[in-house]
């Protein structure tokens, strides 16, 4: 019997007649070697005097390597150059796996009295290479499609666990997303925008893990929140302004746009829409509309009131009738003027004015009404319009034609002959009103207001008829002044009862005050009145 086989058997024996203290000399299993690579079997023993070690693999056991102290070890067939022994532990390095080493491994160790046994089971695994992540489809429609990815690895060692990442976010089974074929396959259904990827999947052994390549997904959505903005944004702009209108849609692809005005295509397209030197006529309702053209569907953004205004230029005031305004008619003042007329406000010599009595405006404040046109309605009259971005007044002066009236000639009733006549005529009017004088019947030459004479005669006596006539109005009136001329001193001869009451108080006067003086002068030199009789 050789070495080799006598030690074998001789630690066999030992373990089949009772000897070994126990059965715990390695791990539990099972160990995990890759595929070309080393393993170390490791013992629970601290490091000893062994006398003999024993390691086999298999059933029935085929030994790896046999070690007695006395004699060496002896290494198995196909064993050599691809151990390494702890003769102090008894563990056991296994190096240049290979698939068939896979299996369970026995020791039995020997010190001077106990024999300790173990077992232990070693996997051998490919390592994973070449993992490929496939979908079924990679350009979908968003809520309507349906993708299925499909993982595979072209070499390495079962059993296989996969793993899948979107960006990453580990991607798990729930609602709409399922796993099948052990973890292998991805089904997500009505795809979304956030599906897009890149995915990865990631398939692990017990001795390797790889992960596929990125694949991302071609998702089409949209347009969603089609939004519209203007620059500058304001409530009104005037004519001549410029403006931008900025069109955005959430969208994959991109969408294509278009204008629209008051509902109307406009031949515009593109995400910008500039408006630059706009005039009124370009007011409306603006609004953008987005299309996708893979999706077919579009949307129509939210519309945007523009109103353009001319500012306001010309302001004027008409009359009707044009012709000269007679007190008791009636007349109309117009405001008009150039541009957008938003606000009309009528003044008086600077005060407002508003309806009442014999004022009437119209509805839109554009026609100012007098019925019936007092004198006291001339002044000077103001039109104020306006809108958001201009002001213009217009003023126009009223004169109301009216008289003559409250005649009145003033002057003596009464003179001496001789004596300069002056009598003068009055009346209440406008325009100013011409004068004509009458004496007796007879016309008096001349248009002035003022009759006068230097040097009366008796034939001056009798009525003078003042008459006042108003060119405008066509009114006339006539007042009647009756003068006496009297012989020369008629008019200062006798004292009235009045001169003659003032001569007594002024001579009563004069005599108090000389009475007053005497008495005063005699008191000072010491002499007293000489008593009267």
């Amino acid at each position: 019997m050789d070495f080799h086989h006598s030690t074998s058997l001789t630690v066999y024996l030992l373990s089949i007649l009772g000897y070994c203290a126990g059965q715990d000399a390695l791990p539990s299993g099972p160990v995990n070697g890759t595929l070309g690579g080393n393993v170390i079997f490791k013992t629970t023993i601290n490091p000893t005097t062994l006398f003999a070690i024993s390691w086999t693999f298999g059933e029935p056991p085929v030994s790896v390597v046999d070690f007695v102290s006395s004699a060496g070890s002896v290494i198995g067939v196909g064993y050599v150059g691809r151990i390494s022994l702890d003769n102090s532990t008894g563990s056991l390095e296994l190096r240049k796996l290979t698939l068939i080493d896979s299996g369970t491994y026995r020791v039995s160790l020997r010190t001077a009295d106990v024999i300790q046994v173990g077992s232990t089971s070693l996997i051998v695994y490919e390592t994973i290479s070449n993992v490929t992540l496939r979908a079924n489809v990679i350009d979908l429609m968003e809520l309507n499609d349906t993708v299925i990815f499909s993982c595979s690895v072209s070499s390495g060692s079962s059993p296989f666990s996969y793993r899948w990442l979107n960006g990453s976010s580990e991607v798990t089974a729930r609602y709409g997303i399922q796993l099948g074929d052990g973890g292998r396959t991805l089904t997500i259904a009505n795809v979304t925008r956030y599906d897009q990827g890149p995915y990865r999947c990631i398939v692990s052994n017990p001795v390797s893990s790889k992960p596929s390549q990125n694949l991302t997904l071609i998702i089409s959505y949209g347009p969603e929140n089609t939004t519209m903005k203007v620059t500058p944004l304001d409530v009104l702009y005037g004519s001549g302004s410029n403006l931008t209108l900025s069109c955005s849609a959430e969208s994959s692809p991109s969408a294509q746009f278009q204008w629209l005005l008051n509902g109307t295509l406009l031949s515009n397209n593109g995400p910008e829409l500039r408006l630059e030197n706009i005039q009124a006529n370009q007011s409306g309702s603006y609004s953008c509309w987005a299309h996708n053209t893979r999706t077919l569907r579009y949307q129509i953004s939210e519309p945007s009131d523009i109103t353009v205004l001319e500012p306001i230029s010309g302001a004027n005031i008409t009359t009707t009738p044009n012709s000269s305004i007679i007190e008791g008619g009636s007349v109309n003042l117009t405001c008009d003027a150039s541009g957008a007329i938003i606000t009309r406000e009528w003044m008086k010599d600077g005060h407002p004015l508003s309806a009442g009595g014999n004022i009437i405006i119209s509805e839109d404040k554009r026609v100012l009404s007098i019925n019936p046109v007092k004198r006291t309605d001339s002044g000077e009259y103001r039109c104020r319009v306006s809108n958001p971005i201009s002001t213009a007044n217009a003023k126009h002066g009223l004169i109301v034609n009216y008289g003559p009236d409250g005649m009145e000639i003033m002057g003596p009733s009464e003179i001496e002959v001789g004596q300069k006549i002056t009598l003068t005529c009055s009346a209440d009017s406008i325009p100013t009103s011409s004068y004509t004088w009458v004496l007796n019947g007879t016309e008096i030459p001349g248009h002035s207001p003022e009759f006068t004479k230097e040097k009366s005669e008796y034939s001056d006596s009798g009525d003078y008829t003042c008459t006042a006539t108003n060119n405008v109005t066509g009114n006339k009136t006539s007042v009647v002044h009756k003068l006496s001329v009297k012989t020369e001193g008629s008019l200062s001869q006798g004292l009235s009862a009045g001169a003659i009451a003032g001569i007594v108080i002024g001579v009563l006067l004069v005599l108090g005050v000389a009475v007053g003086v005497a008495v005063y002068f005699m008191k000072i030199k010491g002499l007293s009145p000489i008593p009267t009789a």
